[in-house]
Order: C-alpha cells, then structure tokens, then sequence
C-alpha cells in the first residue's frame, strides 16, 4: 500500500520544524538571541527565509516551541522523580527546582528572558489556545492530582485549572529573578509553593 500523501507532508513539515529549531538554539547559544538573524537561521537549517516565516512567526515563536518540546521529553521523569516525596509541598517544590535548572541549562539567559517575556506578551493567546503554552502545566497537573488523590489539595477546583494558575505563577517567578538577578530563585518558589498551597492568611495566632 502506497503512504498517504498527507502523511508524507506532515512529515516533511516536521523535519523542516525540527532543523529550525535546531539551527535557531544553537546560533542562539553561540552568539546570543539579539545578535541572530532569521537570514542566519535560514543558512544553517539550509531552508529559506520565508520557510521560517511560515512556522514560526516570530524568533521568540521558535524557542516557544524547543522548550515545549523539550519538557514533553523530561516531563515524564521529573515526575517520577518528585512522585515518591512525603507531601504536595516537597513535590512541588522539587519539581519547579527541576524544571527552572532545566531551563537555565538549555538556554542563555538573554533567551530564557525572551522566552518569558513572550509568553507574558501572548498570554491571552495561550489561555485560548493550549497549543501554545509551554507545557508545564501538563507536568504540573500531575502532581496536583496525585496530591488531591491523597487529600492534600482540595477537589472542587479541576486539577487542570489549579495547574495553570499555578505554571503562570512560576512564570512570574521567573521573570521577578531575572529582573533581579540577586534574588534566590529558590526561596521565591518556597515562597510561591507555601502561597499557593496554604494562601495568605495570617495564621501566627491559631
């Protein structure tokens, strides 16, 4: 039986995806986001200009997509990972501590800062259309789940709605430590998690 056509050109459309991703990180890691051109791209994926044109609206669209695709490949293990924790807190903790190291070490910082700005100025966009989120928020809602399976977090929210306040709120996170590089990323997402999970009620007089 002869392949289906269509199937042959979605193929090729992947291919094609995958070398621009490719070329883009890596120009992107040599000389930096500002300092590379789509003409670049272009060069080393070996297609045209418009090619890119056609995929990825912006530069920004491009590294969108390698780290979308990227944590759908360690979201899996990073799960696992943290699943074996005592609680909620710890696990969640754990995992925005491994998907933040993941970032930082699969991207510059001049990219990362890109990224979330991006991201902050397509958010409208990205609640509509859960092709363009970055994906975190799958991850998340695992372990949302597993904690509500264990009564640690409350149910009559979908586990999917609590992980996308939460995936924006890390975002936010992100871009308040690389507006301010002397802040500890780690205590802001203690600080995060502990809010999110027990709000900000003052509870020093219970």
């Amino acid at each position: 039986m002869k392949p289906v056509k269509g199937n042959r050109i979605e193929r090729k459309k992947e291919e094609t995806r995958k070398k621009i991703i490719s070329a883009a990180v890596d120009l992107f890691n040599k000389q930096g986001f500002e300092q590379t051109t789509v003409e670049q791209i272009a060069d080393v994926a070996d297609v045209a200009k418009g090619t890119i044109f056609n995929h990825f609206p912006v530069k920004e669209a491009i590294v969108r997509e390698y780290v979308q695709r990227g944590l759908k490949e360690v979201g899996p293990e990073m799960v696992k990972k943290v699943a074996i924790l005592p609680d909620t807190s710890s696990r969640l903790t754990a995992l925005f501590n491994l998907g933040n190291e993941w970032l930082e070490n699969s991207l510059p910082e001049d990219v990362i800062k890109k990224y979330m700005s991006y991201m902050i100025q397509t958010i409208f966009d990205t609640a509509k259309n859960q092709e363009t989120r970055s994906g975190y928020g799958d991850i998340l809602q695992s372990i949302i789940i597993l904690g509500q399976d264990k009564g640690e977090i409350r149910r009559d929210i979908p586990a999917e709605t609590l992980a996308i306040y939460l995936d924006w709120q890390n975002a936010l996170v992100m871009m308040a430590w690389l507006a301010y590089p002397g802040m500890s990323l780690v205590d802001m997402i203690n600080r995060m998690t502990d809010l999110f999970l027990n709000g900000a009620i003052d509870r020093s007089g219970l």
